[in-house]
């Protein structure tokens, strides 16, 4: 990869002068002709809720998906975290989202991302929604029957763009805008106890003024995460509820001002997660506004900004005495309460070019600012008084982006230049602790990152395209990572203010091929990740090495177990993704997709606890995704998906090896009469058992099981009916 980095940096330096944006398509096209020199008006759409700030991302130079509504109706899964797990090189847990703790959801495109350190970045028109504490995703903050697209970009060539986060790619959920005075209704009712309801309404007043108001409703009585074997009175099924509201309003004072403003509230709980004493609540708002003014015929300035805030709560349970050979002690107690409210705040302004030669030009400044105070208690006992800490801190992101695409006139071939400065602060963090009165002042950090792309598209011919790009992007440490501790089990985390930030080089090859009703995608990928985060246990089931820790933090010895994010070492994260559909039938579409990621340290800071050569926690080897959709008549459509992935670990410590599996999803509609559609899914329609989250051990790869962790099985057969109807 030495040569191809070296070219690519002989290129930048040869281009540097060119501003440019991130290409990326799924099917070829040639570019096209050459305009005359009278060029036609070019139309600039609003641009500040796309993936890739308004360029169209069949057009990208890196591998990318767009979603659209129909196909994510049709899909037979319920929850977004589960459709978006059936996209190519994105993996996200089997276990719903309303049955995990809000802090461990693991997530990641191409490996960038676990539950403890995401490296990939999600959005929601737009804003990111990774939490601002702990950068996971609470997926229920969207309803599937809100989406009006999904739009991803696959590895590190957005983030000349987006920065921070985006190093394994975009996730963007683009909600729908109001098209037609008039009202919708989607209920579904199935396993579990399951219910989503979703309902709508929209007036539009003329071109010129629309608005919007949704509200969605989910709740389920859940399903028991522990095997049978293991439970006891106080082991029980996690229910879930989930409320969202949006309002939105599109204003098109004259041809050249289009602006728009959306508010959005969401509340979600959890009861008994595993322990019928630990419960979650989560809750976010956000007020986002945004616009596009076009100055002449060929540029724009697209503005967008949003403040927003909320909460995390949480209840955990300490194991007591129980273990997986001693299954009927019920002396479970609360050990951990804690409230975390934060606030954010966001926006980004950037100019946007179309000439002649020079196409897509984007020229912009970005910035978030977070703030959190975390407040635990952490009990030692059933009886014992809390150990009291308040975290408090606030990290700042600035960005400044440069990006265009040449389009050369003697050879069919399009070159893109991205250029981006990130610049980032840790500031005003203290942790206060109750048992002292003392607080301890954490001194400000910062760090400033020059993240430079490149990439081309050279059109072979009319079917086949092929496409490269080279870049370097950045990720600030989470506050999570940096300030948070807290006791779960018989486990403790401790905080680690001095974390540095992680830097990135990738490259990436590919061709998109399409000849009549076939199209193929294939793209390789190198990516080599300097100062990776992870979450190490620096104690394993050792009481004798887990006491200091825990006596500082006024715990006893029932807690064994102490973790710890740092940056652990380099990593590379290399492997291809295939793509492929082909439309058999006008009634019958076929699609296959498989991605191969080998993801290891390549060197360790930690050689006791991390060890190089091995692969990654929460990074399967590689992912199958197959599917089939089928109109035997034209009200009836039938959708069928397949996902199959081996055994892989849940740390990059080799202590917890999850279960591989196959999972059948199946989906049908049946269209009565014009807007009025009966549906039915099925997921995981052979009711395969395992186990999501395996067994834990107590050394590396060893053979003696840890009795105190409880492992966790994966979403069983579940069968839903819903009706759909707009009026």
């Amino acid at each position: 990869m030495l040569s191809f980095r070296a070219a690519g940096l002989a290129a930048f330096a040869g281009f540097a002068v060119v501003p440019a944006p991130a290409y990326a398509q799924e099917g070829p096209s040639k570019p096209p002709a050459e305009p005359p020199s009278s060029s036609p008006p070019v139309v600039l759409p609003p641009v500040t809720v796309s993936a890739a700030r308004g360029s169209d991302l069949e057009k990208l130079d890196v591998s990318t998906t767009v979603l659209s509504r129909q196909q994510i109706q049709t899909m037979p899964e319920t929850g977004v975290d589960q459709i978006v797990n059936r996209i190519p090189g994105v993996w996200t847990l089997t276990v719903p989202t309303g049955q995990l703790h809000p802090t461990g959801q693991p997530f990641n495109i191409r490996g960038f991302g676990s539950s403890t350190t995401i490296n990939t970045l999600v959005m929601v028109d737009g804003v990111p929604i990774n939490d601002p504490y702990f950068r996971t995703v609470d997926w229920s903050v969207v309803s599937k029957d809100s989406i009006d697209r999904i739009e991803v970009i696959r590895g590190g060539g957005a983030t000349s763009l987006w920065g921070n986060m985006a190093m394994g790619g975009v996730i963007n959920i683009v909600t729908r805008q109001p098209h037609r005075t008039g009202a919708s209704l989607d209920v579904n009712y199935g396993s579990h106890d399951t219910l989503h309801a979703d309902s709508s309404g929209s007036i539009v007043l003329n071109d010129r003024v629309k608005a919007g108001l949704a509200y969605s409703h989910q709740q389920s009585a859940g399903y028991n995460l522990t095997p049978p074997q293991y439970r006891n009175a106080n082991l029980v099924a996690t229910a879930s509820k989930v409320d969202n509201v949006a309002f939105s309003t599109y204003l098109t004072p004259s041809d050249d001002l289009s602006l728009f403003t959306k508010a959005y509230y969401h509340q979600a709980y959890e009861d008994g997660l595993v322990w019928s004493l630990a419960h979650n609540q989560w809750s976010s708002y956000r007020l986002l506004v945004g616009g596009s003014y076009k100055l002449d015929e060929t540029s724009a300035i697209n503005f967008s900004g949003w403040a927003g805030g909320g909460v995390f709560g949480t209840i955990n349970a300490s194991s007591g005495s129980y273990t997986l050979n001693n299954v009927t002690a019920l002396n479970q107690f609360v050990s951990q309460t804690e409230t975390a409210p934060n606030s954010n705040q966001g926006g980004s302004v950037f100019y946007q070019l179309d000439t002649e030669h020079i196409k897509d030009v984007k020229i912009g400044v970005d910035f978030r600012r977070i703030q959190v105070t975390d407040n635990i208690n952490l009990f030692a006992g059933a009886t014992a008084p809390p150990s009291t800490f308040v975290n408090r801190g606030e990290h700042r992101l600035e960005g400044i982006f440069a990006q265009g695409t040449w389009r050369l006139t003697a050879i069919p071939l399009d070159v893109t230049v991205g250029l981006r400065g990130d610049f980032y602060q840790a500031v005003n963090a203290s942790q206060f602790v109750a048992s002292s009165g003392a607080t301890n002042i954490i001194p400000d950090s910062s760090a400033a990152s020059f993240d430079p792309r490149i990439g081309f598209k050279y059109y072979v011919t009319d079917e086949l395209v092929l496409r490269g790009a080279a870049y370097r992007n950045f990720s600030a440490p989470g506050m999570n990572q940096m300030y948070r501790s807290f006791a779960a089990g018989t486990s403790f985390t401790t905080t680690n203010p001095n974390l540095k930030p992680m830097t990135n080089t990738g490259e990436e090859v590919g061709l998109d091929f399409n000849w009549r009703n076939v199209s193929l995608s294939a793209t390789f990928f190198n990516n080599d990740l300097e100062n990776f985060i992870d979450f190490t246990k620096v104690c394993n089931a050792n009481a004798a090495c887990a006491a200091p820790f825990v006596a500082a933090a006024g715990l006893g010895p029932a807690f064994t177990t102490v973790n710890q994010y740092n940056n652990i070492g380099n990593a590379n994260f290399r492997g291809f993704e295939i793509i492929a559909g082909w439309q058999v039938l006008p009634e019958l579409r076929l699609s296959a997709n498989l991605t191969q990621t080998t993801a290891q340290l390549t060197s360790t800071n930690f050689p006791a606890l991390a060890f190089t050569g091995v692969q990654l926690g929460q990074v399967p080897g590689w992912m199958l995704n197959l599917g089939a959709e089928w109109h035997p008549i034209p009200e009836l459509a039938l959708n069928l998906n397949l996902k199959s992935f081996p055994p892989y670990w849940n740390d990059t410590g080799h202590t917890q090896l999850n279960d591989g599996a196959t999972l059948v999803d199946l989906g049908a509609s049946y269209t009565i009469r014009k807007g009025v559609e009966l549906y039915g899914i099925v997921q995981n329609l052979f009711n395969t058992q395992y186990l999501a989250q395996g067994y834990t051990l107590t050394s590396f790869q060893g053979p003696v099981v840890n009795a105190s962790a409880i492992p966790t099985l994966g979403m069983p057969f579940t069968i839903a009916g819903g009706l759909r109807a707009s009026f």
